[in-house]
């Protein structure tokens, strides 16, 4: 019975209703007319075939049973329409809640790869910069010591040049791994940048410090690193800094313990020193203190320009794309190059400002040679710095709001290496400034470990291969056939892709063969202040 749909059920109860109705109707007329014997009965029923009224009696399990079938239809339609709608509340609700599920995944991964080194998985800079500031204040306040660990890699260039750049990776890696496991649980260990590594160690200073420098070492002195099937031992220096001892301030902390680990790299590498206010050390911080000072000033006085350098479009011949590189010029108006005062402008938390800077005086330029120029563009670089700037992208609105029709000519250009250092960093500013309708270049392409993985998840539209496979393109067969499978496989990522370093005129027709876009160098052009001047001369380059 329980199986039996409500139309059916409804059926069967006013059929048995209906069918009792004449019975009851019959014996209630026999008891109206008195309890008249059997005969009084029989003749009722005769009359009942002669009288109309007992005629519709008759027929009242028919029309019950028809009612009843109805009401049973619609009963079932009823239940049938709340079933589907219960079944529909009960999917929505099951894909929303797979949606929020999935959606704090990815807000945990994001907010996860923003605070941590891509490649290391350690803390990234910015992030070890604002747990041990507030550390700082914590220990201002209730009078707490600790130490900073300054860490160098010894000999890593070497690797990154020998090896090349997927060994250097596995060498970080493998390096952040020993430190992690070395190192105590409370301990704050971050990569900071390149080859070096910090580590804060908390409510520990003078000879526990040292006990925790002297343990690090002798990990690296016992371990033994593979690097293309050959055993390789790995070194570091160490420089300490420490908290009330040396200063209060976090910048000077890490000042301190950088110049102490120089002073260590002097003694012979693999060892460790402490912070002692020597002439070197403080030579050393003078320095970086010297330039802050003289970055401020360009600041100040306009000092910082830009140099434009052509790309050539290898299949119009036309060069429609410049890159800006900034130059800082000094007293008596000589050009400073960017490798001179970009470390000490990073240390200094400078470089996000250079970098808006830069981009006003591009966008500028710019804004008067559009309508002469039609399609031109210039490319500017994001330092990693200035990556994780959490204000970057409303920097960047303000400047082109401030010059409105630009968004298609201003290009930002982001290195592997910052990618792979920053991933999350990279992606969020990367689909900001897709919104606001301006295209990304991936600059330094093609060396690192994990080249491939993460194109498909950024919104790029071109990529400069590194200049080391460039200048081995005439010489080495196999990099050639490297570069252009390289190629064909960007073009498969619907990306235009550009050769850097182009110093050989020759160089141009091979890269046209090998399927390259655009060519950069002095081949090319070299580096000039105005654009004007560029886009005005004649292009001596035809094929």
């Amino acid at each position: 019975m329980n199986n039996w749909s409500e139309a059916n059920k409804y059926t069967l109860y006013g059929a048995a209703f209906g069918a009792c109705f004449p019975v009851f109707s019959i014996l209630f007329l026999f008891l109206v007319q008195g309890f008249g014997g059997a005969d009084t009965l029989v003749e009722i029923i005769r009359q009942a075939h002669t009288n109309l009224l007992l005629y519709v009696i008759d027929t009242a399990p028919l029309f019950l049973g028809l009612a009843a079938r109805c009401a049973g239809v619609r009963q079932d339609r009823i239940r049938f329409f709340a079933n589907s709608l219960e079944q529909q509340v009960h999917d929505k609700t099951e894909s929303l809640r797979t949606a929020l599920e999935e959606s704090r995944e990815a807000n945990e991964l994001i907010s996860y790869m923003a605070d941590h080194d891509t490649l290391t998985a350690l803390l990234n800079r910015r992030r070890f910069q604002d747990t041990l500031d507030n550390w700082m204040q914590y220990a201002a306040r209730y009078h707490r010591l600790g130490t900073l660990l300054f860490i160098d890699l010894d000999k890593f260039k070497f690797i990154n040049d020998s090896y090349g750049h997927k060994a250097g990776d596995h060498y970080l890696v493998s390096t952040a791994t020993l430190l992690s496991k070395t190192l105590r649980t409370t301990d704050i260990l971050a990569r900071w940048g390149g080859d070096e590594f910090v580590a804060f160690l908390p409510e520990t200073a003078g000879p526990q410090a040292h006990y925790v420098a002297n343990k690090v070492l002798a990990a690296f002195a016992q371990a033994s690193f593979s690097i293309d099937g050959e055993a390789f031992q790995p070194s570091i220096s160490i420089g300490l800094a420490s908290v009330p001892e040396h200063t209060r301030d976090m910048h000077e902390l890490v000042m301190y313990a950088d110049a102490a680990m120089y002073e260590a790299k002097k003694a012979g590498r693999g060892c460790w020193r402490v912070y002692g206010g020597s002439p070197p050390e403080i030579e050393h911080i003078q320095a970086h203190l010297q330039w802050e000072a003289r970055i401020r000033r360009a600041l100040n006085n306009d000092q910082f320009l830009l140099l434009y350098q052509p790309l050539l479009n290898l299949r119009t011949d036309l060069t429609d794309g410049y890159e800006a590189l900034l130059r800082m010029e000094d007293s008596a108006g000589q050009l400073i190059s960017p490798g001179l005062f970009l470390e000490s402008a990073e240390r200094a938390n400078l470089s996000s400002i250079i970098d808006v800077m830069v981009i006003r005086k591009a966008v500028r330029r710019l804004a008067p040679l559009e309508k002469l120029h039609p399609g031109i563009w210039v490319s500017v670089n994001l330092s990693t710095k200035t990556i994780q700037d959490k204000n970057l992208a409303s920097q960047i609105e303000a400047v082109l709001q401030e010059y409105p029709g630009q968004t298609n000519s201003i290009r930002f250009e982001i290195s592997e290496t910052t990618v792979l250092q920053n991933l999350g960093a990279v992606r969020n500013i990367a689909a900001q400034i897709k919104a606001f309708g301006c295209s990304l270049i991936l600059d330094d392409f093609g060396m690192g470990s994990a080249s491939m993985h993460y194109l498909d998840g950024l919104p790029i539209d071109m990529v400069k291969i590194h200049p080391t496979l460039i200048r081995d393109l005439t010489d080495k067969s196999k990099t050639q056939g490297f570069v252009k499978n390289l190629t064909e496989m960007l073009h498969g990522f619907h990306l235009k892709v550009a050769a850097k370093s182009v110093e050989n005129p020759q160089l141009l027709e091979l890269l046209r063969t090998l399927g390259i876009d655009y060519a950069q160098g002095f081949a090319v052009g070299r580096p000039l202040e105005s654009i004007e001047q560029i886009t005005e001369a004649p292009n001596t380059l035809q094929a």
